[in-house]
């Protein structure tokens, strides 16, 4: 596989960096690529650095590699070739987000984020794979290497996770 572009994404706090860290395949952030490109602004009231996510997708140059993965919860906005969605169960969310120290309101609009799947609604156009990271790590590398050596399939998963009808049962 030559010049394979794959997004890991998902809310933050849900477990994409540490993912990406503990895999064997090249990486680089979404944080990273921007800077590179001038395309990140400074740390506003809220502590986030605005990245124009625009802007980068049209200037970015990707780093010559058979298999590349791009880190960030904003990867999938990029021009790549799949996605990795990692899921974290809600209130274990807001347990890693509270302990960040993140403000109230961000760990309620991340947290109801990851409950409805908005990001994995966002990447229904494209080969993706939905990964919970109570799984661990190892295991989803695993899911990762063989959905890769497939060819991206499952091109969907066919049961996506859906944390509200955890919590509430499904009928």
């Amino acid at each position: 596989m030559t010049g394979i572009r794959i997004a890991v994404t998902g809310t933050p706090g849900v477990g994409k960096s540490t993912f990406c860290e503990q895999g064997h395949w090249s990486t680089i952030s979404v944080q990273e690529l921007a800077k590179q490109h001038d395309c990140i602004e400074e740390i506003g009231e809220d502590g986030a650095a605005p990245i124009d996510v625009d802007r980068l997708r049209d200037v970015v140059v990707w780093p010559e590699e058979p298999c590349i993965l791009i880190d960030g919860h904003l990867s999938h906005l990029l021009s790549v070739d799949a996605v990795i969605i990692i899921r974290c169960e809600p209130s274990l969310l807001r347990e890693r987000l509270q302990s960040r120290n993140y403000s109230v309101q961000k760990v309620e609009e991340n947290v109801e984020c990851e409950l409805i799947g908005i990001i994995t609604a966002e990447c229904l156009d494209l080969p993706h794979l939905e990964l919970n990271s109570a799984d661990g790590v190892e295991s989803m590398i695993a899911a990762v290497e063989t959905w890769i050596t497939d060819g991206f399939k499952p091109q969907k998963p066919s049961e996506p996770i859906d944390w509200i009808g955890e919590i509430h049962g499904e009928d």
